[in-house]
């Protein structure tokens, strides 16, 4: 049976630089292009919140996707602290929202957790990440490891009221995070390719170090990526108990 259009507003938080998007493109295809794989009836439209662009009201989308950033969620921009207050607004109608990376982390911030440096330092390349609980936003609870792409500096390190943790690893304590209702929160990036991530270490080399750089490298030659698990998680966990239009 095909499955009803579902429309969502994709926050965008950051995008890749724009002397790379004609190599790479931008982190609106990326999301398209990575969610369609897995369900084609998912309408994403595009607001650069990072320019103070944002939708006239919450009740405009079914639901909310929130883009990584290079930006910190405790840097004090004023788009940060809207899009803080535009998720709690959400959160208090019960509208889902869902985050990656600086979204994970903004979601668990503007929700009463905390998210902050970790003493861990940069994790880069691919991780392999477990499944604490089995939701039913997972079709695939008989094999609890999964790999994704990670790019980051922070985590979440102390969950909002009511979340719990459904995937961690040694490196991330809080890699997947939810309410099971209304939020979402995936440290990973199930949207970015190997070759994206290649390139963004090297761009970032002198920033992260020798060490991480080449561990970089090594995981994204040897271990195989698990995305469209993940894509799955946003997909099924926005069409749980959500009022959809037919295409």
């Amino acid at each position: 049976m095909t499955q009803a259009t579902l429309n969502i507003g994709l926050l965008l938080c950051d995008d890749v630089d724009p002397e790379f998007r004609s190599t790479y493109g931008t982190y609106a295809q990326f999301f398209r292009e990575s969610l369609h794989r897995v369900d084609k009836n998912i309408v994403l439209t595009p607001f650069r919140c990072v320019e103070d662009d944002f939708p006239a009201d919450v009740s405009d989308f079914e639901g909310y996707l929130i883009s990584g950033s290079r930006h910190g969620v405790y840097d004090g921009y004023p788009w940060i602290d809207r899009l803080s207050e535009f998720v709690r607004t959400c959160y208090a109608r019960q509208i889902k929202t869902v985050g990656i990376c600086f979204g994970h982390q903004l979601i668990a911030q503007a929700l009463g957790g905390v998210a902050e440096k970790a003493d861990v330092g940069w994790g880069f390349g691919i991780h392999r990440s477990f499944m604490t609980k089995s939701p039913d936003w997972d079709g695939e609870e008989q094999d609890s490891g999964f790999n994704l792409v990670v790019i980051h500096q922070d985590q979440v390190t102390a969950l909002p009221p009511g979340f719990e943790t459904f995937a961690h690893s040694d490196f991330c304590p809080h890699g997947v995070i939810s309410d099971n209702k209304l939020a979402l929160g995936i440290q990973g990036h199930p949207e970015f390719s190997k070759e994206f991530c290649a390139f963004r270490a090297k761009y970032r080399r002198e920033l992260i170090g020798e060490e991480v750089y080449e561990k970089t490298l090594q995981s994204l030659e040897e271990m195989p990526l698990n995305a469209d698990r993940a894509l799955g998680w946003i997909t099924a966990f926005f069409r749980r108990d959500v009022k959809t239009t037919t295409s």
